[in-house]
């Protein structure tokens, strides 16, 4: 009859044969000396932790063993699934989904996924009450002002939404906010504790810099439709999740009109792409233009590797920063599906 260590090799093990023997002797010898210093009689509980130990020194003597690896699941509450369309799956190695939370006698604060780029973040929380004058109280609260519930230690714009499960007494809560230096956030449940905070830390994604340096026309967009304007742009800063543009404008309400051309010869427009509000900043120079910059994260992800090119005012300016050349968009087909 095989022994089970013998069992285990054959499963771990594609070269067969016999198992690699630890010198039990030498382990009993390390069982007693860490369960005390006299030899006493073996009985059941060290049987047990020297099989366990038995077990061990088996991995260290051949280095393979049968391992099975906790794989975390996303939650069905995410960053991409709140705030993107489409089919998010393919994206989920750009999301840290790993729980952190913090908690109270009445309430936990768990952050469930975030995903950032180089100028935004977006994160999922939950609040989940432990009580029913708990869930009350944060009900009540909620109804009340919703900006009061919480602290945010973030910069400019922030965006919030949320769902309410009764049931699980739980409150989702997603978030998108300008990124701040570094790469930690904090968010805290104004009814918990005093100076109980959640904080947190992300993974940017990286981006894409494209320099552009033309004047060309800007648009209103869905926020403001009907107006344009003059716009000089500068510089775009692409990642599957947001476009930035740094442009000077006399109307802070533009934005460029730009084109992706896409390696197939399709082509859609940027604006239409716009998912959240988005945020800008800028300061006055001469005259009454702006140095603006102004940020707006896309209705679905990017799939930056299958885009040729951005193109403004009929250049096409390549993702590989080779020199921009002229195109023709009515000679190319629009894409009939959004991005």
């Amino acid at each position: 009859m095989k022994s089970r260590l013998q069992t285990l090799w054959d499963q771990v093990s594609p070269e067969g044969g016999p198992c690699p023997q630890p010198d039990v002797k030498k382990v009993r010898r390390r069982v007693d000396a860490a369960l005390d210093e006299d030899r006493r009689a073996f009985h059941l509980g060290r049987k047990l932790k020297l099989t366990a130990l038995c077990a061990a020194a088996l991995v260290l003597l051949t280095g393979a063993a049968a391992v099975t690896e906790l794989v975390l699941a996303p939650p069905t509450y995410n960053v991409l699934s709140t705030f993107f369309r489409g089919d998010t799956a393919p994206w989920e190695g750009l999301m840290d989904f790993q729980p952190v939370s913090v908690s109270d006698d009445d309430y936990t604060l768990t952050v469930t996924s975030t995903v950032a780029d180089k100028s935004t973040l977006f994160y999922t929380f939950t609040v989940e009450a432990h009580s029913d004058e708990a869930w009350e109280a944060l009900q009540k609260q909620m109804s009340e002002s919703f900006y009061d519930l919480f602290s945010f230690r973030s910069h400019g714009s922030l965006s919030t939404g949320g769902e309410v499960d009764p049931e699980k007494r739980t409150y989702y809560v997603d978030v998108c906010t300008e990124r701040g230096w570094g790469s930690a956030a904090a968010v805290r449940l104004n009814l918990m504790e005093k100076g109980k905070w959640l904080r947190f830390s992300y993974r940017p994604v990286a981006d894409l810099k494209l320099t552009i340096g033309a004047e060309g026309q800007g648009s209103g967009g869905w926020a403001y439709p009907g107006l344009t304007g003059p716009v000089t742009l500068k510089r775009l800063t692409l990642s599957p999740l947001t476009i930035e543009a740094e442009f000077t404008t006399e109307q802070t309400e533009l934005f460029p009109v730009l084109y992706f051309l896409w390696e197939d010869g399709t082509y859609s427009q940027v604006q239409s792409l716009r998912g959240s509000e988005g945020h800008g900043s800028g300061h006055g120079v001469e005259g009454e233009a702006y140095d603006y910059t102004k940020i707006y994260s896309f209705d679905s992800v990017q799939n930056l590797s299958q885009l040729e090119a951005v193109v403004f005012e009929g250049m096409a300016y390549p993702l590989d920063k080779g020199e921009p050349y002229q195109v023709d968009l009515d000679a190319l087909t629009m894409r009939e599906t959004e991005p």
